[in-house]
Formats: structure tokens, C-alpha cells, sequence
């Protein structure tokens, strides 16, 4: 476990867990079952008790985050550093539990949140710089292609990632339901990425 890189490792670890000071800090004004799930028309329709909320779901994240930087540190291994892009997936989920963490808890307080609006500013972002980054990248993960195939393809996933990313963005401004249609747009986003990828790969 010598290529693991510990020092990122616990830094993000200990963000991600940073939301359950916060929690303990507003305990006792916090309600005793608090909505975690919400529909698209922001009803919530899941909820949990408040000791969940606040340890449960940091501690979730945290064990997302530990698979997700094993996983990066694997790849870097076998495949070499890719410095920028490693940083940018690392810090994904510590930012989105210090985000919805708060969320929820807020929500719980009684502000007044669009958690849906909440959701596809995140996810928007979370497209828009996996995008940018995407082209950057010169292999793709298991399967032998040549670098110019493989930046090829990254290059076009990247750039529809983007696209999406700026779609997420306009449905903010829009009613619910265009943010439905976007959940939909992700079945031919994935569909044309492996079409276009198979292509290259065999061209």
C-alpha cells in the first residue's frame, strides 16, 4: 500500500467528517426526524433520525471518499500521476458532504431551500469540472489504446460532459420538470460516449 497517498487521504477524510461538528453544535435545535430526500418538486420524501443525519451520512461520505481516493491511487500506480485531475475527483465528495451536510441541517432549522435548485448547481459543477479535466487525461482505465485514441475519446467525453454540466446550469432558472429531463439526457449521454468510444477504439 506504499503508492497510497496517505496525507490527501486524511485531510479529505477529516473534511468530510467536519459537518458533524456542526451537527453536534446545533443539536438540541435540531428535530428529532429530519428530511435526507426530496422529490423533484422539493417535497421531502425520506427522512431519518436526527443521530443519523448528523453521524450517519458524514461517516458515509467518508467511507465514499476512501474508495474513491483508492481507487485514483491505484490508477496513478498503474497508469502514472495525473496530479490536477487526482486533486479535482479528491476533493469532490469532501466538498459535496460539507455542502449538503449543511443543507440538511439547514433545511431541518427551517430555512427556506430549493434543494432541488441545491442539487443541480452541485451536479452541474461536479460535470463542468470533470469536464475541463476529462481531455487531459492521455489512457483510458483497462483497456489498450494507444495515447492519441485515448485522448480522443476523454476529449469528446469531456466535451459532452460539459455540455451537460451548462444544461444542469439552465435548469436551475427553469421549472422542475426540465431538471427531470436532464436526468433522462444522462441515458444517451452514456449511450453515445460508449458508441463514440467502441468507434475509436476499433478505427
Amino acid at each position: 500500500m506504499k503508492f497510497i497517498k496517505w496525507k490527501i487521504l486524511i485531510i479529505t477524510s477529516l473534511v468530510c467528517l467536519a459537518p458533524i461538528l456542526l451537527g453536534v453544535a446545533l443539536w438540541d435545535k435540531l428535530p428529532e426526524t429530519m428530511a435526507i430526500h426530496f422529490d423533484i418538486n422539493n417535497n421531502p420524501d425520506n427522512f431519518a433520525s436526527k443521530g443519523f443525519v448528523v453521524f450517519g451520512l458524514p461517516v458515509m461520505m467518508l467511507l465514499l471518499q476512501w474508495f474513491c481516493c483508492f481507487i485514483n491511487d491505484i490508477n496513478a500506480h498503474k497508469h502514472g500521476d495525473r496530479k490536477k485531475f487526482e486533486m479535482v475527483t479528491k476533493w469532490i465528495i469532501p466538498c459535496m458532504s460539507v455542502i449538503l451536510q449543511t443543507v440538511t441541517l439547514g433545511y431541518g432549522l427551517g430555512w427556506n431551500l430549493d434543494i432541488r435548485r441545491v442539487v443541480m448547481l452541485i451536479v452541474s459543477i461536479v460535470f463542468l469540472v470533470t469536464g475541463n479535466y476529462l481531455p487531459k487525461f492521455d489512457y483510458i482505465k483497462d483497456y489498450d489504446l494507444d495515447t492519441e485514441k485515448a485522448r480522443k475519446i476523454n476529449r469528446f467525453i469531456g466535451f459532452m460532459a460539459v455540455i451537460m454540466g451548462i444544461l444542469g446550469l439552465i435548469t436551475i432558472l427553469l421549472p422542475p420538470m426540465f431538471s427531470l429531463i436532464w436526468i433522462f439526457l444522462l441515458i444517451p449521454y452514456a449511450i453515445i460516449g460508449i458508441i463514440y468510444g467502441i468507434k475509436v477504439g476499433r478505427s
